[in-house]
């Protein structure tokens, strides 16, 4: 029923042909709530708390159209379009139609997929699996500025099948730059392994600025995470390890570094809790350091969620960030950034809709 409403919705645009041989959905998610936020440097070298629109906090909104064709002999082609957009304005990021995937592939039985064209980073995938908030906001994201977060563009994407219990992915995104294969250029590897209520991850990556050097610690850079977790009846853990490396001789002072520091590390530990059904509960500590004087800094986290259905539910996050030195780590990424040594409390909750 549900698809036959899509096609019916989309057939004027071609999407779904008559004879339905293929399969397209259209899904999506809303979230919105209220965000308030301590703390935060103003511009004549005061502090002051913001109380706001909360969009993006717990997670961004997106909506998407994903579709399937069966060709036989346990080959299918695939394409998704997805694209983020803000709940509070319904503005998207950046102006960018479909800004998280648009790529069409194959899927080979027993051979596993390739797709071609924008899809989510690997970081991105491996740190929502390590992260007991699901890289939210507040979370291992913090330290790291959002580096793993997004999408990477002109990108061929390899996806194994999984052989007891393992399996890995591989991708390479194209700088497109004559003359020099590494300008501007992304390569990843990705690698899983599960049995029983024990999950291991880990991914490296390497993003490289116009001249193929290793220049920017939070945007042309080398990163790599490993953890896992493990899943005791209603209780599941959580741990891991990330490092941000760029060049030393190359690395360029900015805003988003200013000492020009060259290594960020971070560590984790967490839980989650769900209580019945409806009810769960979350909760961690992350460290992070910076080198050549950025300082450190420590977030703890706690939140909680209610599920009014299987598509809707209520959220709630809550975070204290505590720098040290120089430092100022704000308690949601990349946002709101206290002053320099200064601590920050943050607390966002709202409602998410699936459809």
């Amino acid at each position: 029923m549900k698809n036959s409403i899509v096609c019916a919705t989309l057939l004027t645009v071609g999407i779904c042909n008559a004879n339905a041989q293929s399969s397209v959905t259209l899904y999506g998610r809303v979230a919105s709530g209220f965000d308030v936020v301590t703390n935060v440097a103003t511009s004549n070298g005061q502090s002051a708390t913001n109380y706001r629109f909360g969009s993006n906090q717990y997670g961004i909104s997106w909506w998407g159209l994903t579709g399937v064709e069966d060709l036989g002999g346990g080959l299918q082609a695939e394409f998704k379009l997805e694209s983020m957009f803000t709940a509070g304005t319904g503005q998207l990021p950046g102006q960018s139609l479909f800004n998280r995937y648009a790529y069409v592939g194959l899927d080979k039985d027993g051979w596993g997929g390739l797709w071609v064209g924008q899809v989510m980073s690997l970081t991105d995938e491996t740190g929502g699996s390590l992260d007991p908030f699901g890289e939210q906001a507040t979370g291992i994201a913090n330290f790291a500025k959002g580096r793993a977060w997004g999408s990477r563009s002109n990108t061929l994407t390899y996806n194994s099948p999984k052989w007891a219990g393992f399996s890995f992915r591989l991708q390479n995104g194209f700088g497109n730059q004559a003359g020099d294969f590494r300008a501007n250029r992304q390569a990843s590897a990705s690698a899983a392994y599960s049995i029983a209520g024990f999950n291991a991850f880990g991914v490296y990556e390497e993003i490289r600025d116009a001249n193929g050097k290793f220049s920017s610690l939070y945007s042309a850079s080398r990163e790599y995470m490993i953890g896992g977790t493990y899943q005791f009846s209603a209780l599941k853990f959580y741990t891991g390890y990330q490092l941000l490396v760029s060049s030393g001789t190359d690395t360029v002072a900015d805003a988003t570094n200013p000492t020009g520091a060259t290594r960020n590390q971070q560590e984790w530990l967490g839980a989650t809790y769900q209580v019945n059904p409806a009810l769960a509960f979350q909760a961690a500590w992350y460290h992070g350091n910076v080198n050549h004087g950025g300082g450190s800094g420590n977030l703890g986290v706690i939140g909680t969620t209610y599920s009014l259905s299987k598509r809707t539910l209520l959220y709630a996050t809550l975070g204290a960030m505590f720098n040290g030195g120089n430092a100022s780590f704000p308690v949601e990424t990349t946002d709101s950034l206290p002053l320099p040594g200064h601590n920050q409390q943050g607390a966002y909750f709202g409602m998410m809709h699936y459809f």
